[in-house]
């Protein structure tokens, strides 16, 4: 099984859309669901041909924290100066501007027929050039890249409230309209509805990207971009739905059991980073009486073996203190102990593996299920259920490395009939 290719293309034309345009009996712009309504395609170049190397990274590394903005770094081959924005000869002269849109996929096969999947989709933030130590005559171009967090940083709140964003409205639709406020395309949004409802929004010198993470930390969701460019938001029971599923399997085990992956390394942790023993979770202070009063958790057999490891959640907008306490007890309750944890997992697509594997490496994604086994030294054995919280690609010609960066989930809801989240007395009701 030869390892995938890459494929890399710009897009010239403006604004932050990665949908390629609909046009009536066109082969690469007619697909429905693939294509969106335009006049005229996209300005798209594949430049495939003068990679030399990318290095792609999405996602965030620890599951209280917030998602990152998704970055590349793609460096080019450039020998007749193409991306010289200075050049007048070169074919992309008067395009070459920030942030003009990038694709990456992976080439391989599916069922012996080619397939490309998508692994980031995102912005140009600059075109820097070097040539090789003693001639100006061979260059090469790195073009740093971002996701949309990027363009979401970039527009300001202003002290007013953002319209649209009243009291009682539930997250998602608080989200939708966010973005409503920065432009940002519907047809690149992917939103639950959401299981809280929202204070008033409060406003404040903050930018939209600001805005939108209060809402998921109030919400205790997820918010990220996908690797085809489009806004991502889970509530907290998707999220908790999503550890329930069927997880991939992934094991250092020989022979290799049925239905399972291999991996080439996994990094163990155990220490107190993740131990969360006090808990304060406060609601903003919109001026109403009564005030939002602080909802403190504390596990005393946790200080009394840990010291005191405390965390604050400050000025979240879900509209009740209970909720707030829900929170907080959630935290402690599924951080109040130290755990041998598995942070990261790196997969080798040049080793021998099959087309499955392959492709099952390469959908690895924000939120999927995969299962670990490591066998210890000594006979032991360590396994562990996990959600992706990161997917990092690092392709040069002939290797194509992967860093799966991985964390247990945090929402342990009771779902009825579930194998695994439906036990009496292990599982407890999502709030």
């Amino acid at each position: 099984m030869a390892i995938p290719s890459l494929k890399v293309e710009i897009d010239f034309s403006s604004g932050p859309s990665f949908g390629y345009p609909f046009l009536l009996d066109d082969a690469a712009y007619g697909i429905l669901d693939n294509n969106i309504l335009a006049d005229a395609p996209s300005d798209v170049v594949d430049i495939t041909d003068q990679v030399r190397r990318v290095s792609t990274r999405r996602g965030r590394n620890r599951i209280l924290a917030n998602f990152e903005a998704g970055t590349a770094t793609v460096v080019l081959n450039d020998p007749n100066s193409d991306f010289n924005p200075q050049n007048p000869s070169s074919p992309y002269y008067g395009k070459l501007l920030p942030l003009r849109k990038i694709r990456i996929y992976a080439n391989t096969t599916s069922g012996g027929s080619p397939v490309s999947i998508n692994i980031f989709s995102g912005y140009i933030t600059s075109y820097d050039t070097s040539f090789y130590q003693g001639t100006n005559e061979d260059a090469t171009v790195t073009l740093q890249c971002v996701d949309g967090f990027r363009l979401l940083a970039n527009v300001s709140t202003d002290i007013p409230p953002v319209p649209g964003c009243p009291a009682g409205q539930l997250s998602g639709a608080r989200i939708q309209a966010l973005l409503d406020y920065a432009d940002w395309p519907t047809s690149s949004t992917d939103l639950a509805v959401g299981n809280s409802t929202m204070m008033a929004d409060p406003g404040g010198n903050r930018s939209i990207l600001q805005a939108i993470q209060t809402v998921e930390q109030s919400e205790f969701g997820a918010f990220f971009m996908s690797r085809g460019g489009r806004a991502i938001f889970l509530n907290r029971e998707l999220v908790s739905e999503l550890a329930d599923v069927p997880p991939y399997l992934y094991t250092d085990e020989s022979p290799l059991p049925a239905n399972s992956y291999p991996y080439a390394n996994v990094d163990f942790a155990y220490d107190d980073q993740l131990v969360l023993n006090d808990v304060t979770v406060t609601r903003y202070n919109d001026g109403t009486i009564p005030a939002p009063v602080p909802q403190i958790v504390i596990d005393q057999d946790s200080v009394d073996k840990y010291f005191y490891k405390s965390g604050q959640r400050t000025d979240l907008l879900m509209q009740t203190d209970g909720e707030a306490l829900d929170q907080a007890q959630m935290l402690v309750a599924s951080r109040k102990n130290a755990d041998l944890r598995i942070d990261s997992m790196v997969l080798n697509l040049n080793s021998d593996i099959d087309e499955t594997n392959t492709l099952t490496n390469l959908s690895l994604d924000i939120y999927t299920l995969i299962n670990i086994t490591k066998e210890m030294p000594g006979g032991s054995t360590v396994t562990r259920e996990l959600f992706v919280q990161g997917v990092r690609n690092d392709v040069t010609p002939g290797q194509w490395i992967m860093t799966i960066y991985t964390a247990e989930p945090i929402i342990q809801a009771f779902i009825l009939d579930s194998t695994t989240q439906g036990i009496l007395d292990t599982n407890s009701l999502t709030y």
